[in-house]
């Protein structure tokens, strides 16, 4: 089974910021639209389907505690730690899409929530047929 497309912006993201391990691009739909190279096509799907159950249960969260959300964003960033240390950072796009990057326990979390907004600003590319 072929790999899901790597697009520059996701490569560019893991080897240029410091403490990102990999990288992953979602569709408003849930659908991969690429991944940082090194993740197989079924870890990407598995992620996917964590990315839209964590970015349902963000969004219905910040609705809960009252209208914090702005510019169209349907979230702002959500992350999770595990128990050593290692980072799941979300973060929404205006266009409805979802960037996820895994940290490493010494990552930088305000350098890679930083890069992935100005990504996220910038518009990402539209979603690739796979």
């Amino acid at each position: 089974m072929q790999p899901h497309p790597q697009p520059p912006f996701l490569s560019d993201l893991v080897t240029e910021t410091t403490g990102a391990v990999a990288a992953i691009h979602v569709s408003p739909e849930g659908l991969v639209t690429g991944t940082s190279p090194g993740i197989a096509r079924d870890e990407a799907d598995k992620w996917a389907a964590l990315m839209a159950a964590l970015g349902s249960v963000s969004g219905r969260s910040v609705g809960i505690a009252g209208d914090l959300t702005s510019g169209g964003y349907p979230w702002g960033h959500s992350v999770v730690e595990d128990r050593y240390g290692q980072t799941l950072i979300l973060v929404g796009a205006p266009d409805q899409s979802m960037l996820a990057v895994v940290g490493a326990k010494d990552a930088d979390l305000g350098e890679i929530v930083g890069r992935m907004i100005e990504l996220a600003d910038q518009g990402l590319p539209a979603p690739v047929a796979v």
